[in-house]
């Protein structure tokens, strides 16, 4: 059990931003462990300390306040009500272990605070005046869905043989989520590859990146080793992928990288891809957005809009898991 909440606590500092392509993973060792029992946090007063990435000062919000701000953030405010209510529940878990594991042993770089607004190495979180810029006119619109879904729910938590998950979540998957252990390497019991039915219907499934030579050539820098020499259409070799269709390995200027490096050198919206070259292009076509861990966030409103409720979208997507309400 304690190596699992370790492994957890490493991939929880990484998020990213919406609508959420969240947890990237992240390469520093574990830090504090979260309690097993769920009840027992550290310090729990009802507040969560958010460091401003943008600014540098460290501010004390509310649960629900903070939970309004990082829905807001991560999921398309209109999306149906059970979907924000499992995104609630989703990023309370991240938010209730970090600070838990923040707060027993504090990292000096966060400044007293429990975590960061930084979709990066947490989970996306925007301020009032910032959702205000954001949504303009809409404002009332769109906040009374997300208040309502975090009103419901407030203080649910998903555990694992009575510990929080990292409850990783992304925007689209390709038809089935990934494992954690295909992108990050480390297996986990409730990150497992599940059937998410109505992510191909959404418009934003597939993406298409058509590159020339030198376009292509210039986007390998990125990719530490490859070597870009000789004919141009012995460049890329033949990809390997998971059940799930993630790039595990595709060798490209002599040498293998996974599809999460490619990922990030080409900018593409998922490792979900294929890559040709015809006619002195290469061509990648991708399906889904994001790392397709955990909770497919399109998935979850198509669940929610075909009638099920927010606990059966967590335990659909989370293996494994039961909720809990801790207050």
């Amino acid at each position: 059990m304690r190596q699992i909440l370790a492994l957890a606590l490493v991939l929880t500092a990484v998020m990213l931003a919406a609508p959420a392509i969240s947890l990237i993973p992240d390469t520093a060792p574990p830090r504090a462990e979260a309690p097993e029992d769920p009840s027992a946090a550290v310090e729990d007063d009802g507040t969560f300390r958010v460091l401003l990435s943008g600014t540098g000062e460290v501010i004390t919000l509310s649960e629900r306040d903070y939970l309004i701000g990082a829905v807001c953030a991560e999921m398309p405010p209109l999306y149906h009500a059970q979907a924000l209510r499992a995104q609630a529940v989703a990023i309370y878990t991240n938010a209730w272990r970090a600070r838990s594991a923040q707060r027993a042993d504090p990292d000096p770089d966060l400044k007293g605070a429990d975590f960061t607004d930084s979709a990066d190495s947490h989970q996306g979180y925007l301020t009032e005046a910032e959702l205000r810029e954001k949504f303009g006119e809409n404002y009332d619109r769109y906040i009374e869905p997300v208040t309502q879904a975090v009103d419901d729910v407030i203080g649910h938590v998903i555990t694992y043989e009575g510990a929080p998950i990292t409850a990783a979540f992304h925007a689209i998957c390709s038809g089935r989520t990934e494992s954690a252990a295909v992108i990050w390497g480390k297996d986990l019991p409730y990150l497992q590859p599940v059937v998410s039915t109505g992510d191909k219907l959404s418009p934003d499934y597939s993406s298409t990146l058509v590159l020339t030579a030198d376009q292509f050539r210039e986007k390998t820098g990125a990719l530490d080793g490859a070597n870009l020499s000789g004919d141009t259409g012995s460049w890329v070799g033949k990809s390997e992928t998971s059940e799930s269709g993630t790039v595990t390995k595709i060798p490209i200027g002599g040498k293998d990288f996974t599809g999460e490096q490619v990922r990030a050198a080409f900018g593409l919206r998922s490792p979900c891809f294929t890559l040709t070259y015809a006619d002195g292009t290469f061509t990648f076509e991708v399906c889904g957005y994001g790392h397709g861990v955990g909770m497919s966030q399109y998935g979850a409103d198509y669940m929610a809009r075909q009638g099920s409720i927010w606990e059966e979208i967590l335990t659909h997507y989370y293996t494994g898991v039961k909720i809990e309400k801790l207050k």
